[in-house]
């Protein structure tokens, strides 16, 4: 399983750089649901912001706005991985 947590973290270092900012998302996202604590995500996506949102133009006029979308939707995956059944006990 470690393996493959490492394989998933190059993947998604990969697509940081190479594809646009919403297939990291979204695959960060599977990744979430796929492994438990997967706070590499959240890291990357400020990876991200720092390579390529530094500049002066921010979206809605906030900078590191995927930092903090990936925190929320890494809170909110946290708490929906309980309720959901594939993940009861």
């Amino acid at each position: 399983m470690l393996y493959l947590r490492i394989i998933s973290d190059f993947f998604l270092i990969a697509l940081l750089f190479f594809f646009p900012f919403w297939v990291p998302l979204f695959f960060g996202i599977l990744f979430l649901f796929y492994f438990r604590n997967f706070y590499e995500y959240v890291i990357m996506m400020f990876l991200y912001d720092i390579l390529y949102g530094g500049g002066g133009i921010h979206l809605w006029g906030i900078p590191f706005i995927l930092s903090i979308t990936s925190m929320i939707i890494y809170l909110a995956v946290l708490l929906l991985r309980d309720r959901l059944i594939l993940y009861t006990k």
